[in-house]
């Protein structure tokens, strides 16, 4: 406790009283941070909850980094890319009814398998149920003095400097490419110049690889060898912002493993070189490195409340005229070919966008259901629905004096309805002006997310025990008999309780783990962290493979037809 200084204190008493001041401990705050999600939400909080149990510990704050796959009903799952065998109702849409409640305050951006109709509503972020929040395209939101950035979607040069035209309903092109990262929002994030805590995004930064264990990166997921050689191996416009923001943390998922990395930046002036540590982690699913919770320094003095950003709304406003809902790729202002580049605010500007909120930046709890909720009696004759106008979305635009990108592309289909579906070629060449990064063709371990057949038939694994619409045939599937029994594993992984914990790790084992595997502990990422890992394990999660014999006391093996749905490739995440 700091004791206080009365302003009538006699002077001889003066240093007696300073003398007995202690040293504030330092707050901080605990932060789960998740990989891909992955519409996991029952199992990521039941995770939590037995890690506070177990630890003593509290948690105050939940960040997703990508696939969240707020699906609500059987039509949104139609605007999510991943092939039909392998849309599966999870519970996202439980917490969409109120049914459930999200124990944590939670904050997640966009990746490359979501429900992209449902997040087209929300282009500068809003609540897509109560207590969780996505950030939108891209986005900067504060919580108990703590900075959290993000950037939506994966890396694709062909359409990295187009206009955001994408609207439901879409065809298989669009489909993908509304969630393709542009560069209004790597350019609207470079224009901030207070410090950042944490960002996120889904792919890696490239080259981060470079800076942690790359030995045992490649240990695990061999096939990332001639692009971590080649320095091509994820996206380049997150490692720009990663060198120009140089936050504190940075987390991510997509490549459906765990990685830990110091990434020092170049000193400036006297000042000491800033480090980011970099976290990415996996999927929840068995054994997996798929959650973490680290401790961040915050300020007491904040409300421990999701607040609106000042500096970011104040970019959102003087860029608005750089929106843009063209096919036609466009180029940022830049220093070479254009009288204003820079669009950083002043504290003037900020001062402004508080005078717009009444001094009051706390974000408003004003979320609305926009569509009906999930409906197991219908499942049959779904269909991909039309853009919805968010309320959300409406109040903020107006507040900021901003285009609604969802209204600009209502009114372009009205005039034509076929504006915003027509084909495109996705191998459109592209051409980049001296300030930006390069527009090469070079795509991450997500390189062929494209090709509707291999696309993530991993990572859309079935894992709701008890879900109300019927696993697809196997003949829709397309999978053995085998294949389907393994399935079924899975549920039943996904739903067994935690029996015991394992003794030799320090790391905090989920409900799902019973201790049979030893695991490394986790790395240390500062030495003021505490570190606190789930990950999901069992006995019984131990693939069929594995334990069932042929009744002769030999080991059944099964035949893995797609072997993309049980080992990470580089086309499924």
């Amino acid at each position: 406790m700091v004791s206080t200084i009365q302003e009538d204190a006699p002077c001889d008493k003066l240093h007696e009283r300073l003398s007995t001041i202690t040293t504030r401990k330092a707050v901080t705050m605990k932060i789960a941070v998740e990989g891909c999600a992955h519409g996991a939400l029952e199992e990521i909080y039941g995770t939590l909850q037995y890690l506070e149990q177990q630890e003593g510990i509290q948690v105050e704050l939940l960040l997703c980094c990508g696939d969240f796959q707020a699906v609500r009903n059987a039509d949104d799952l139609e605007c999510m890319a991943v092939p039909k065998k392998f849309r599966f109702m999870e519970s996202f849409h439980k917490y969409y009814s109120g049914e459930k409640k999200a124990p944590y305050l939670t904050i997640f951006i966009g990746g490359n398998h979501e429900a992209s109709n449902y997040l087209a509503e929300l282009p500068y972020g809003g609540w897509v149920a109560p207590n969780i929040y996505y950030l939108g395209y891209a986005g900067v939101v504060n919580v108990g003095g703590i900075r959290i950035g993000g950037v939506s979607g994966i890396y694709k040069s062909h359409d990295y400097r187009k206009g955001h035209y994408e609207a439901p309903p879409y065809n298989e092109n669009n489909k993908r490419s509304a969630y393709h990262i542009r560069s209004l929002e790597v350019f609207r994030m470079k224009q901030l110049k207070r410090p950042i805590d944490i960002m996120m995004s889904h792919d890696w930064p490239r080259g981060v690889y470079h800076c942690g264990n790359t030995k045992e990166l490649l240990a695990k997921k061999s096939f990332f060898r001639n692009e971590i050689e080649t320095n091509t191996l994820g996206s380049p416009p997150a490692e720009e912002l990663l060198r120009a923001l140089k936050p504190a943390y940075w987390f991510s998922g997509h490549l459906h493993c765990k990685f830990v990395a110091a990434i020092e930046h170049e000193k400036e002036g006297q000042e000491t070189p800033k480090v980011t540590k970099f976290l990415a982690l996996d999927k929840c699913l068995p054994r997996r490195d798929f959650l973490q919770v680290i401790d961040v320094p915050r300020n007491e003095f904040e409300p421990l409340e999701l607040q609106y950003d000042a500096e970011w709304l104040a970019v959102l406003q003087g860029t608005n005229h750089l929106f843009s809902t063209s096919r036609v790729p466009m180029n940022m202002p830049s220093q070479f070919t254009d009288d204003r580049w820079d669009y950083s605010v002043s504290s003037e500007e900020m001062e402004g966008v508080k005078k717009a909120f009444n001094g009051d930046l706390k974000v408003p709890e004003n979320f609305v259901q926009t569509a009906p909720t999930f409906n197991p009696a219908r499942l049959q004759n779904t269909r991909q629905p039309n853009l919805t106008i968010n309320p959300q979305t409406t109040l903020l635009c107006t507040k900021l004096g901003v285009t609604d990108p969802c209204k600009k592309l209502l009114k372009i289909a009205e005039g034509n309805p076929d504006e915003i579906s027509l084909d495109e070629d996705d191998n459109e060449e592209d051409t980049g002006n001296p300030e930006e990064i390069s527009t090469s063709d070079v795509d991450d371990a997500d390189a062929d997310d494209d090709d509707d057949d291999s696309a993530a038939e991993e990572a859309i694994l079935p894992v709701n025990p008890n879900l109300t619409e019927p696993m697809p045939s196997q003949e829709e599937a397309s999978i053995s008999d085998e294949e389907a029994e393994l399935i079924k594993e899975m549920h039943r992984i996904r739903s067994s309780p935690a029996t015991s914990q394992d003794d030799s790790s320090d790391i905090l084992t989920s409900p799902f783990h019973t201790g049979s595997e030893t695991e490394s502990a986790a790395p240390d990422l500062s030495d003021s962290d505490s570190l606190h890992q789930g990950k999901t394990d069992s006995d019984s999660g131990k693939r069929s493979s594995e334990n069932e014999t042929d009744g002769s006391g030999s080991k059944k093996k099964f035949k893995r037809r797609n072997q993309a749905m049980y080992e990470d490739t580089e086309e499924s995440c």
